[in-house]
């Protein structure tokens, strides 16, 4: 089953706000005990003798063109706002506002779906600016583009290379570790993946202690992927012997079937714990993917071939009783997609894992009465 709410849960809660910075011109103080003049940095002036086209000036600089496209992106008019933007980049190329309005280009791209675009203003920043404010939020918004692009490989080393450039805060080391552990998950590096989301993980345990960390959105998704991991290993898993002697049938199938509930129980345990983080989109992905193992190991333990060298009459007393015993996993099924439901009704929350979660609720309740009528 392919994911596809870890796209768009990557960009949830990472500031999309535009750059403000270098607004503002530079004074360089002096100390008292000189007497040299004060000095003041200043952006270059465009003085023309027809007005601009785009702003209907005669005179202007890099912070008129930063200052007027950012109350277009504040008035949400992302096509007029890149305008300016590339105004400035185009006619200040020398400007100290320069990353300021590359980033909020970048963004004003994003929103415009242009996320080629995007990304390209996202690398220039990183690559021709790494000491500037906009560089570092550059990292995490050129990741959430290539992870939209699913260019997974792309994803990972730009979160390598975030979290080289050290200095970073508490919560934005977390949030690099599992963006990294997201691309390696993704591109089927489940053991890779696992560590890194367990160092996430142990991160967070060791720096909450010291200081209160917003990071609840975080700890469930990486609780979701090692639950997802778990759940990866046991749907890969198969059920069914090919040994001809019953007594060799029974003891390997046995051990396929352990093998395949502590998966069970160990996806579960993950899944439970991104629930109690409290974080109601990954809480009712989780209740979601709980029910569903329940659902496909009754799935595939009715699938088993039966038993060899069965005759015809022990063949359907052998399928009904099969049938009574496994019938407590769709139960398990129906309470697990009720309870989230019940959940996701009382938050108010509703998105493609609440849709899913009803549509399987259904044909699980179908079943159980298929099979009372039976």
């Amino acid at each position: 089953m392919e994911l596809e709410f870890e796209l768009k849960a990557l960009t949830i809660g990472m500031s999309m706000s535009i750059s403000r910075l270098g607004a503002t011109l530079a004074i360089v103080t002096i100390s008292c005990a000189t007497v040299q003049p004060q000095h003041l940095v200043m952006e270059p002036i465009r003085i023309q003798v027809q007005p601009d086209p785009l702003t209907g000036l005669t005179t202007f600089d890099a912070g008129d063109l930063l200052e007027r496209g950012n109350a277009l992106f504040d008035a949400e008019d992302f096509e007029r706002a890149s305008l300016f933007y590339e105004q400035l980049i185009t006619r200040f190329p020398d400007s100290s506002l320069l990353p300021t309005a590359r980033y909020n280009a970048a963004l004003s791209a994003e929103r415009l779906e242009k996320l080629e675009n995007a990304l390209g203003h996202y690398k220039v920043i990183i690559e021709a600016f790494p000491k500037s404010t906009a560089a570092k939020d550059s990292h995490y918004r050129a990741g959430v583009i290539l992870s939209k692009l699913k260019r997974w490989s792309d994803v990972e080393k730009t979160f390598w290379a975030l979290r080289q450039r050290g200095e970073l805060s508490p919560m934005d080391e977390i949030e690099a570790r599992v963006g990294l552990a997201i691309a390696l998950f993704m591109q089927r590096e489940y053991a890779t993946a696992e560590r890194e989301f367990m160092s996430a993980l142990r991160f967070y345990d060791e720096h909450e202690q010291k200081q209160y960390l917003p990071a609840k959105y975080w700890i469930a998704q990486s609780r979701f992927y090692l639950g997802e991991i778990a759940a990866r290993m046991f749907e890969s898993l198969e059920l069914g012997s090919k040994q001809s002697k019953e007594e060799l049938w029974k003891e390997e199938l046995a051990e396929q079937l352990e093998e395949k509930c502590q998966l069970l129980l160990r996806a579960q345990s993950n899944f439970i714990r991104a629930i109690r983080e409290g974080h109601t989109g990954w809480a009712t992905a989780s209740g979601f993917r709980i029910g569903s193992l329940y659902e496909a190991l009754y799935d595939q333990m009715l699938d088993v071939p039966v038993p060899p060298n069965i005759s015809t009459e022990l063949r359907d007393i052998y399928i009904a009783e099969l049938q009574k015993r496994v019938g407590v996993l769709v139960k398990k099924a129906i309470m697990v997609y009720e309870r989230s439901l019940s959940m996701a009704n009382r938050v108010g929350e509703s998105n493609e894992w609440v849709e899913r979660t009803q549509k399987a609720l259904d044909r699980m309740k179908e079943l159980a009465l298929s099979a009372a009528r039976s």
